[in-house]
């Protein structure tokens, strides 16, 4: 920035105005190579970018002041309503079971300024997501049913065979019988 810009856009400020415009913008420009700033020099930064910012407001009309104020203004209200649909959609992606790391890369998209608006995206996404994990839940029982044998041969892929506990069952039925005839003849044998 020169000495012709600044009188050019402030032509009201003095000759040390002009100057303290001029150090700011030298300094501005030679810390900006630096990736670490002093503290100090971050602090001087930030008082002369203050200065800087008077110094413009003092050129402005009170029309422009006004016109300055409700532009922030509304810009505050914007994000504002942004911030508050954003906690609305989490509240509602949250109920639906969701963790952040569910939906953290999709809440940018889904959140707007109308609140109407992203709360039905956000009730759509939690929707769509809750049937999808309710048909995954519904075909692993499927599936796993499928794969399971049921007593008395009904359902079971394997019909003809008999299964594990079948087997196990008929073992202790003919041990028992064994068993059965061992001690009769025992006590045959004292009588």
């Amino acid at each position: 920035m020169t000495e012709e810009q600044i009188k050019e856009q402030f032509p009201d400020a003095t000759e040390e105005q002009v100057a303290a415009i001029l150090n700011i913008n030298k300094n501005e420009v030679s810390n900006a190579g630096k990736n670490n700033v002093a503290p100090e020099v971050l602090k001087k930064l930030q008082e002369d970018s203050a200065a800087y910012a008077k110094l413009q407001e003092a050129g402005l009309t009170d029309e422009e002041k006004i016109q300055k104020a409700l532009a922030e203004a509304e810009n505050s209200k914007t994000e504002f309503e942004k911030k508050s649909n954003r906690l609305d959609a989490v509240q509602i992606l949250v109920a639906a079971g969701l963790t952040e790391n569910d939906y953290k890369d999709l809440i940018d998209g889904i959140v707007t300024e109308d609140a109407g608006t992203t709360r039905a995206m956000a009730t759509n996404l939690a929707g769509l997501i809750s049937r999808q994990k309710e048909a995954a839940v519904q075909k692993a029982k499927e599936d796993f049913m499928d794969k399971t044998n049921t007593p008395g041969g009904a359902g079971g892929s394997n019909n003809d065979e008999e299964t594990a506990a079948e087997k196990l069952a008929r073992e202790i039925a003919g041990g028992q019988k064994e068993i059965a005839e061992t001690t009769k003849n025992v006590v045959d044998s004292y009588l």
